[in-house]
């Protein structure tokens, strides 16, 4: 393993919003990111286990099929035992989530799963044991997203990925079957299989699972499982219906407020935009907080299931973004969240549902960030020294004519001054945003350009964590690697602490 090395401090990283850097400064109107920290690490042992963990029947019918997803027998005991600690009322979760993606999506897949582990661990340190979830949300039917990310070809010494598979629009990703979906997957693979390590292991994991006719999302599962063997990481699927049955009671009480949670939530994302954040829910999240799950498919709630005084049998709900984070902590009660940008802001605006719900907020805890770099070399992409620029302040001028315009258009088309002004503040704010990111990523790619690191460093231009496969970086660099993310990961927190909060660089030899 080779060590990590603590890069530039993420508060002063402008490809990330606005509202993560001011909570890990300290300055967002919410506790700070290392007080979230310090109240997870102290807060009190659970009186009681969460109702998923209470559950027997669904304990065990999910239980089974985890431990066969477990690469070997010592982490199966392990998770037995983990499992038992929970239903007992003796431990606790810290949690994390994402939907699966080409090759395990992408690369801060690695990063979040890392951090819960290490938030895990140091929890149970200080004398409150915290047990690692992992929530995949495999209901979810975005393909695009989930075909988004792009794997290094050595041999071609080329960028690739797959193209979305066809489908109806509505399917689920993770019940889609992996023979269907995997094929590019189990062909990349296949080619690292013959210099043995994870990369092989990994091959014989996608060619057992298509074998198998695994759905896609318990592939992606058992591979996940496999690079933190030996941690106690348990995962949840969120197309589980017995695991939605738990929430009947949660459902049944939300039912009747999900338009005042979606007004809530309006009126934190128009504070949010008119205090220079963004808000993460639009409208269409707002007005389809639950979905029904129907043979693999996640379909829109009809007028008729809509307007019903009670919600339908809860084992076909799914929750959209709206109520996806309420769900989950009902169902969990964990002792924090592990969130990246995106996640954050969401939490944010959905504060005030909170409330409405009765339902306490876990603290949240900042992901590692992190990238591969080549050894030996400079920070990928670092600016020279003096080279700094304001691209958020740059951003803001270039569109605080557009939103003036936008809001003389919209009184023309008949809104009020006052609405129209807000909408436009919100709209000025998503631009600016944009407009920021794209400008410090092209200015990062030009001087990584410059200094000749290679295209897998900022491949495209881009993040390397939010465009790499997580799988494709394991399998090109193996173990060491994933030791050396989670070895960051510890260290993440461990200067956190001191309201250091940086991004990690993880040095990698050149891919053969």
């Amino acid at each position: 393993m080779n060590d990590p090395v603590r890069g530039a401090e993420l508060t002063a990283d402008d490809e990330l919003t606005p509202l993560f850097r001011a909570w890990l400064a300290g300055r967002a109107d919410r506790p700070a990111a290392r007080d979230d920290w310090r109240r997870f690490l102290q807060s009190p042992p659970p009186a009681a286990p969460a109702p998923a963990w209470a559950d027997a029947a669904w304990r065990d019918r999910w239980l089974p099929e985890l431990l066969a997803d477990q690469p070997d027998s010592a982490s199966r005991q392990l998770c037995a035992a983990q499992v038992a600690r929970l239903a007992a009322g003796a431990a606790e979760v810290v949690v994390t989530g994402q939907q699966p993606g080409f090759l395990g999506g992408p690369l801060y897949t690695l990063y979040k799963a890392a951090a819960t582990v290490a938030a895990a661990a140091a929890r149970t340190a200080a004398g409150r044991p915290t047990v690692p979830l992992f929530w995949f949300g495999d209901d979810d039917d975005d393909r695009v997203e989930a075909f988004a990310p792009w794997v290094w070809d050595p041999r071609r010494g080329a960028l690739l990925r797959a193209a979305p598979p066809d489908g109806p629009a509505d399917q689920m990703v993770g019940a889609s079957i992996a023979p269907a979906w995997s094929g590019a997957e189990a062909a990349w693979l296949a080619d690292r299989e013959p210099r043995g390590g994870l990369g092989a292991e990994l091959s014989a994991i996608w060619r057992r699972g298509r074998a198998e006719g695994l759905g896609w999302g318990r592939l992606q599962r058992r591979a996940l499982l496999r690079l933190f063997a030996g941690t106690g990481l348990l995962a949840v699927s969120g197309d589980d219906p017995l695991l939605h049955a738990v929430a009947a009671p949660f459902y049944a009480a939300l039912w009747p407020r999900r338009e005042t949670l979606a007004r809530r939530a309006r009126v934190a994302g128009e504070a949010l935009a008119a205090a220079g954040f963004h808000a993460q829910l639009g409208e269409g999240s707002l007005a389809r907080p639950l979905h029904l799950a129907e043979a693999g498919r996640r379909l829109t709630l009809s007028a008729e299931l809509a307007g019903a005084s009670a919600p339908p049998a809860a084992p076909l709900l799914r929750p959209g973004v709206l109520l996806r984070s309420p769900v989950q902590d009902w169902l969990f009660r964990p002792a924090g969240v592990v969130v990246g940008p995106g996640e954050l802001a969401y939490l944010v605006q959905m504060q005030g549902a909170y409330e409405e719900l009765g339902l306490a907020r876990a603290p949240l805890l900042p992901r590692l960030f992190a990238q591969a770099s080549p050894t030996g070399s400079a920070p990928p992409g670092a600016p020279a020294p003096g080279a700094a620029t304001d691209w958020q302040g740059r951003a803001a001028s270039l569109v605080e004519g557009a939103a003036a315009a936008l809001t003389v258009a919209l009184q023309e088309a008949g809104t009020e001054r006052g609405s129209a002004a807000s909408l436009a503040a919100r709209e000025a704010a998503r631009w600016r945003d944009g407009a920021a990111r794209l400008l410090a990523r092209e200015a990062a790619a030009a001087r990584g350009a410059a200094a000749g690191q290679p295209p897998w460093v900022r491949p495209l231009g881009r993040r390397q964590e939010r465009t790499l496969a997580m799988h494709g970086a394991t399998a090109l660099w193996g173990e060491p690697f994933v030791a050396t993310a989670r070895e960051a990961a510890r260290l993440h927190f461990v200067e956190g602490e001191r309201e250091r909060w940086s991004e990690f660089l993880l040095p990698v030899p050149p891919p053969e």
